[in-house]
């Protein structure tokens, strides 16, 4: 019984803790200004929590513009 308890406490920490890293992502959007050697210029919209030197992952998102 006390294995159970223990068990179920365990993975309830586990999954709060687990939301908790989900919730830390931020969401900023912004426009690349320039790409030399390696290093990427973006000017970011709005407010955005980021410091120099963090890590960040970066999903684009392109447009197709199709002529006559």
């Amino acid at each position: 019984m006390l294995k159970k308890k223990i068990a179920s406490v365990a993975l309830a920490i586990i999954f709060s803790l687990s939301m908790a890293g989900v919730s830390l992502a931020a969401k900023c959007k912004g426009t690349v200004e320039s790409v030399e050697k390696g290093k990427i210029v973006i000017t970011v919209d709005g407010k955005c929590k980021l410091k120099a030197g963090e890590a960040v992952n970066i999903k684009t998102k392109r447009r197709v513009i199709e002529g006559c």
